[in-house]
């Protein structure tokens, strides 16, 4: 606000009575209220400089901080007209209504007894949903208190979402109007559904690929074959290349999250209880890999000597 004298602002004397500075600011208010004067912004910046004003000739302690600033003198604490005003001139509307529509009420003014409309605040809530709901994304029902100013407990209500596909942990859905109840009749807040994804026994998800450890049976490693995964849409079947090691990973594609893929680690098993045919089958498998590992002994052995042999050649 600019350094008007703020006695000439409400038109009042300055030694007009407190009564004198409320009617005066009441008449203002009536002439320039928003509810009268709607998208006029003159009348919007008067009514907030009048109200100014009034809210520091209408304060004791202030009015008298700003009569000693007008006479030159001690001005009470207060150094300027923003520390009167309670921190400047960038109140709004809202605010002046919030703090003086009683006055206007109460005068009997019925274009704005009514109490000023705010919108609820919004809450947060936590919703925790499966792996593979997360990841194909659906429809789920979720049971909510609600708050509701008629009771204090809330009201319980079941609602359906739809999660959308690939959502990540911790991820916020906004559902709108379950908030706080609005004040005065304004909308009702919204409630921000915070997601949290239960972690999985089988997947773990890298960005939108999804990992998972397949079992394959020793033969089957050593001579190629098929072997069974689990996949975010049931069990599929992979060849397994002849001679794969444990731990190398095969890649189906398009079977991870929204276009993502399935990474799927090679376990190799072996019976953990064998039966009498599989431990003589492992223990023949055993004596061939003994009887090479000395066949290539042998080999190093004599591969060794021919080297040397070699080697002393020329000294002979």
């Amino acid at each position: 606000m600019s350094e008007k004298n703020l006695y000439e602002v409400l038109g009042v004397s300055e030694d007009a009575s407190e009564k004198e500075v409320r009617a005066a600011y009441r008449k203002l208010a009536i002439k320039y209220h928003p509810d009268k004067n709607p998208g006029d912004d003159d009348a919007e910046k008067r009514f907030k400089e009048f109200t100014q004003a009034y809210e520091v000739l209408s304060d004791k302690q202030k009015r008298q901080a700003y009569d000693n600033r007008l006479k030159g003198g001690f001005s009470g604490g207060f150094d300027g007209l923003d520390d009167l005003f309670g921190g400047g001139s960038s109140f709004n509307i809202e605010d002046i209504l919030g703090r003086h529509g009683d006055l206007f009420g109460g005068f009997g003014v019925p274009f704005h007894a009514r109490q000023v409309q705010r919108r609820g605040h919004d809450v947060e809530a936590e919703f925790r949903i499966d792996f593979r709901t997360a990841a194909k994304g659906g429809k789920v029902e979720v049971t909510l208190r609600v708050p509701n100013p008629a009771n204090p407990s809330g009201d319980v209500k079941t609602v359906s979402i739809n999660v959308p596909a690939g959502i990540a942990d911790g991820s916020p859905m906004r559902l709108r109007g379950l908030g706080q109840a609005g004040v005065g009749g304004g909308p009702a807040g919204n409630l921000i559904l915070r997601i949290r994804v239960a972690e999985h026994p089988t997947f773990t998800r890298r960005g939108n690929d999804v990992l998972v450890d397949m079992p394959v049976p020793a033969p089957v490693a050593v001579l190629g074959g098929k072997a069974s995964v689990e996949t975010l849409g049931g069990v599929a079947t992979v060849t397994v290349p002849a001679g794969a090691m444990s731990g190398t990973w095969m890649r189906l594609k398009g079977q991870g999250i929204t276009g993502g893929d399935l990474l799927a680690k090679i376990l190799i098993t072996v019976p953990k209880d064998p039966s009498d045919a599989e431990r003589a089958l492992y223990e023949q498998l055993a004596a061939l890999e003994a009887t090479a590992e000395d066949t290539d002994a042998e080999d190093r052995d004599s591969h060794v000597e021919d080297a040397q042999g070699d080697e002393a050649a020329p000294d002979a």
